[in-house]
Order: C-alpha cells, then structure tokens, then sequence
C-alpha cells in the first residue's frame, strides 16, 4: 500500500478516536458508529462472511454477522466503519465488489484503520505491551489481529516511533488516565 493512502487511514482513525471522546481500550465499536450516526447491525451470515457496508437512502449501514467470535465481529465492524469514512462506499454500491487491485488497496487501507482504532500503537507503547496476548487482552481483538499489531509494534518500538505525531500526541494524553491504571510491565515508557 501506498504511504500516503496507510498514513491518511491512519490518521483518519486517530481523529475519530479524538472527536469521540474514546478514552479507554476496548474500543467500543458499536457506540462510537451510533455517536456517528451509523447503524451498525447483527445478521445470520454464511461461513465465509464477516460483514459489509452500505449507503442506503443517505444512512450509513454496517453489517456483522454474528456467527462469528465478538472479537472478529468487533474488528469486522471497524473495518467496515473504515471503508464508510474512507469513502469507499457510496449510495447504490454494492457492498461486494469484484476481486480486483483497487479492491486490494481498498480493503488493504480498511484493515489499517481498524486496527489502528482499535489498538492505538502509543496507548499499547504506553501500557508497556510486550506480545501479541497483552494486545489481544487490552484490546479485546482477534489472536489473528493482535498478531498482525504486534509484528507492526515491534518494527515502531526498533525504530522508536511513537508520540511523532500531533495526532498521535492528542491521542495519547486522551488516553493518559487509562494508560496509567493499566501499565502492564515495569518498564517506564514515559
């Protein structure tokens, strides 16, 4: 993906966490897309599905099914709350494209912001995370994706990336009261 497009849709989650007041891990998903005004609703989906997005008469729609574990449903209703505010979605798409490498990019730059709303990398850097069960405990995410933010952690904490950002420094001092109550190692990061 393209710098630009990863540094946009993380940026994008970094704003939503500010402009809903988010303060504390787990993310509330649901909440903060009703505070939206976005629907988010549960269906009985096949096995292959996880969700979908839609624009239905002006109101955006997030679909999860809800056969799957609450912590897939939770980062599938973040995902889908990306691809809405990314503007991958409009009125009349259909929710479901075609396999192609715009789509690629699409869902690629959907899963970026997910997983940045929900496991802001400064709050984890501020809690002291040390694997993949810290982030998945914090922030109550699949093992799948707390492994894929743990292998992205690491690769910030080597090249010491954290709090470089306003954004990101907003974020963090929104989430200083949590993060002090919940350091998970003795080591100061602060």
């Amino acid at each position: 993906m393209e710098y630009k497009k990863y540094m946009s849709a993380r940026d994008l989650s970094w704003k939503i966490l500010l402009n809903g007041g988010v303060r504390v891990l787990p993310v509330q998903v649901s909440a903060l897309c009703r505070s939206m005004g976005i629907t988010v609703k549960l269906y009985n989906g096949e096995e292959g599905s996880d969700g979908e997005s839609a624009i239905i008469a002006g109101q955006p729609l997030i679909l999860v099914n809800r056969n799957k574990p609450v912590p897939r449903q939770r980062f599938t209703a973040a995902h889908e709350l990306g691809h809405i505010m990314l503007g991958h979605v409009e009125e009349g798409m259909p929710a479901h494209r075609g396999a192609s490498p715009e789509d690629e990019a699409m869902e690629q730059e959907a899963n970026v912001f997910a997983s940045r709303l929900l496991a802001p990398a400064c709050v984890l850097w501020g809690c002291g995370v040390r694997s993949a069960e810290d982030i998945m405990e914090l922030c109550d995410i699949s093992r799948q994706a707390a492994e894929f933010r743990w292998q992205r952690f690491q690769e910030l904490q080597k090249r010491k990336r954290f709090l470089t950002s306003p954004l990101e420094q907003k974020v963090f001092e929104q989430f200083r009261e949590y993060i002090e109550g919940h350091k998970l190692s003795d080591f100061d990061n602060l």
